[in-house]
């Protein structure tokens, strides 16, 4: 078998490379802030962002450049998704720092009583990264804790990072607010920026040779939608996987395009879809339900919103009106899920048409139905 991919680690989701295009200037200023001399500053960071636009990446290389910086400073990294309790997070924290403390069978003040003597032991500074910090349930009670560890017996009270695709409410606390050192609100990736980011990757985990300026642009085309890195690197990792079992050298276009559709939906993944709203969802299965019943490539908005009606109705949704799924639209196309034009010749009036563009409308179907039959199950078998 030919070999193309030269070091598989190097294009997986968990791995943060020495530099990240496009989020250098976040990171050095993450670095700039929490770099106080020899000491870390006390506080509170919110990053957040949608899926797949660097929050974690900035996280850790703003982390591993502190350690770098700080002799006297210790990280600890949660992901709230598995962690999702103040218990188990403040067990976790406790334990990173002492190993062999037990898992289980104390309460969450006796935790916090044992984290305030492990710091105070210690005399280091502290790093807590929490990430996906949506799914912390009491997740006031939690930060708050963390941010006055100090009005115990511990000497400082940690650093406080958390990852998030939009700011829990408690976070917009006053009490929680006034420890904010920064807010660093990320945007998604534009094409141009997809394109360095995936040659850069290409670089460090593909044989030389193995791919050129058209297998990036074919990746950056099928990905662009979502402004998602992480799908973009799936579908390049996907591509050359499948080349080189097809005994290849190098990455063949159609086989782009080949992993791009057995990812899932084209450009669109459930880290996209996940984030919006019932009703904008229910929107886009309509389209999506329209589109794949006809052999056109637009539809009428006037259609289409009457689909949505006709949906809400069946899983029992009140929907919203003719104003408000307009701007729906427009937002959905902003975003890269829509793409609208006037009607022309041949058609009565002038009417606004609607396209999910490449995105094939059986797969987003089908994707959609699954991601509400778990929101509003039992769902209808019409749907």
């Amino acid at each position: 078998m030919r070999i193309i991919i030269r070091d598989s680690s190097k294009i997986s989701e968990s791995y943060t490379p020495p530099r990240l295009p496009h989020r250098e200037k976040e990171v050095n200023l993450l670095v700039q802030t929490l770099a106080s001399g020899s000491n870390l500053m006390e506080g509170l960071i919110i990053i957040k962002g949608e899926p797949g636009i660097g929050k974690t990446s900035v996280a850790k290389l703003s982390s591993r450049r502190l350690a770098g910086l700080l002799e006297n400073m210790k990280v600890a990294r949660i992901n709230c998704r598995t962690y999702r309790t103040p218990t188990s997070i403040i067990q976790r924290i406790a334990s990173s720092l002492m190993p062999e403390l037990p898992d289980r069978g104390l309460s969450y003040e006796e935790m916090v009583l044992i984290l305030e003597k492990v710091l105070s032991k210690m005399k280091k500074s502290l790093l807590v990264v929490l990430d996906e910090v949506e799914y912390l349930k009491n997740g006031d009670s939690l930060v708050y804790t963390l941010l006055r560890l100090n009005e115990g017996e511990a000497p400082k009270s940690p650093t406080l990072l958390t990852i998030a695709r939009w700011d829990p409410p408690y976070l917009m606390d006053d009490a929680i607010r006034s420890f904010v050192i920064t807010r660093l609100p990320l945007e998604k990736y534009t094409p141009e920026q997809l394109e360095t980011i995936i040659s850069y990757r290409a670089g460090e985990s593909l044989v030389e040779g193995s791919y050129d300026d058209d297998t990036i642009r074919k990746v950056v085309e099928l990905s662009k939608h979502a402004g998602n890195a992480r799908v973009s690197l799936k579908i390049l990792y996907l591509a050359a996987k499948l080349s080189e079992e097809a005994g290849l050298s190098k990455i063949a276009l159609d086989i782009v395009s080949e992993a791009a559709s057995r990812i899932g939906v084209i450009g669109i993944t459930e880290d996209a879809l996940t984030p919006l709203d019932l009703h904008n969802k229910i929107l886009l299965l309509a389209a999506a339900k329209m589109l794949s019943s006809i052999d056109r490539s637009w539809i009428k908005m006037g259609g289409l919103l009457e689909e949505y009606k006709l949906l809400c109705e069946e899983v029992g949704v009140l929907p919203y009106k003719y104003t408000a799924m307009w701007k729906r639209v427009r937002n959905l196309k902003n975003i890269g899920f829509l793409e609208t034009k006037r009607s022309g010749e041949g058609m009565k009036g002038q009417t606004t048409l609607i396209s999910l563009g490449s995105i094939p409308a059986d797969k987003l179907r089908v994707k959609l139905k699954e991601m509400l039959e778990e929101e509003l199950s039992p769902l209808p078998s019409s749907l």
